[in-house]
Parts: structure tokens; sequence; C-alpha cells
């Protein structure tokens, strides 16, 4: 439809009253500071629904067994993390039919791929600047990968694991160092990757050597 209106018959149609906006500076900090609140006040309501029905939280006392029902997702609250910690909340039935439910919390990660040679920049980089610093903890590992050519014969390579609090900070993160990591596979042709491989293999006989 015309934004002005238009005309039928000699007489101006008319689609309503024009709708103003306003902007203001910090938009994007009062939205991430509703949407903290929010979140917090959704897990409070959540365990609020537990324990109604049932599930109460159980932190402490004597040792208790159940089977697993149920498990979801939730939030820990922690005064040093602005959205909470990630965890795990676990339903539980007992052999006498009453109800708890136990909180697990753990560090969300992902592995990140290092060409060989690179390993210390990489690991700086990685420890400061994905999601403006919010990578919890980082370490190497040692994994196969399965997308390595001739990965049937045992070649590992190393790899950066990044663990975070939470989701959201895993998610900034990964925001940030999926662009470059994409770019970089492009610019790695089929020669890189053999060379790759070609650096440390194992012999038949289980020892490893160097070509």
């Amino acid at each position: 439809m015309p934004k002005n209106g238009y005309r039928r018959g000699g007489k101006q149609a008319y689609h309503g009253p024009r709708k103003t906006k306003t902007f203001t500076a910090a938009k994007g900090h009062v939205n991430e500071a509703t949407s903290t609140d929010e979140k917090r006040e959704a897990t409070k309501l959540a365990h609020s629904i537990d324990e109604a029905m049932g599930f109460a939280r159980y932190e402490s006392g004597k040792k208790k067994v159940g089977w697993l029902v149920n498990v979801h997702s939730t939030s820990i609250e922690d005064g040093k993390v602005v959205d909470g910690r990630a965890g795990l909340d676990c339903y539980f039935i007992e052999e006498d039919g009453g109800t708890f439910k136990a909180t697990l919390g753990y560090d969300p990660y992902f592995l990140v791929a290092v060409k060989r040679g690179h390993e210390a920049e990489a690991e700086e980089w990685l420890k400061r600047a994905p999601g403006g610093g919010v990578v919890k903890s980082l370490k190497r590992v040692e994994k196969e990968d399965l997308q390595m050519p001739n990965h049937l014969l045992g070649y590992r390579r190393t790899f950066f694991q990044l663990n975070f609090s939470n989701v959201s900070d895993l998610l900034a993160a990964r925001r940030d160092i999926m662009p470059i990591a994409e770019k970089n596979k492009k610019n790695m042709n089929a020669m890189d990757t053999y060379a790759e491989v070609a650096r440390y293999v194992p012999f038949c006989g289980g020892r490893e050597g160097k070509y």
C-alpha cells in the first residue's frame, strides 16, 4: 500500500496515524540488563514450580538414592558471574515414592583446532580476545581429528579446549571465533593438510616416526 494512502473515487484512503520512533543512546545496555533480570526471574519461577510439584532442591544432608526421571538446564547464581553458572537440574524418584532434584554445575566448552607451529600465538589470542575475555579456562588436548586425511591411522593433533561459565559466554566467544576459523579453513589447501599429517604418522609396529 502507498505510504501516504491512495485516492479512489476522489477520496483519500487513510492508513492510520504515523508511528514515531524513539531511540536512546544506552538502549543496548538496558536490553542486556533486562535480559539478565528476566533470566533470573525465570529461574526463580522454575524453582518455585518444582517445589510445588514436590521436587525441592536437595543441597546437603545424608546420601539420597533415586531413579533419574528427567533433566533440565538451569542457571546457578554466582556473585562473580553476571548471568550465573551453567547447571543441570536432575529430577529423581526415591524407592519409597519421594521426589527431589539435585543441581549439577558444569563448564560448557568447545574445541578449536590449531595449525602446528602456531599454538603459542593462538593460545594468547584465545585467552583474551573472544567475547571480550569470557573464556574461563583453556587447556591443550590431543585428540583424533576425523576430518583429516588418513584419520583411521590414529593421527592426533592439538586442540584448545575453551571452557566457559555459561552458555551465553560460550556463544559470545563462538561468534568472534567462527569467522576467523572459516577463513583459515578456506585458505588451507590439500597440500597443507597432508603436510600436517605427514609430520607424525604411526608405523605398523606401533612406534611413531617422523617423515
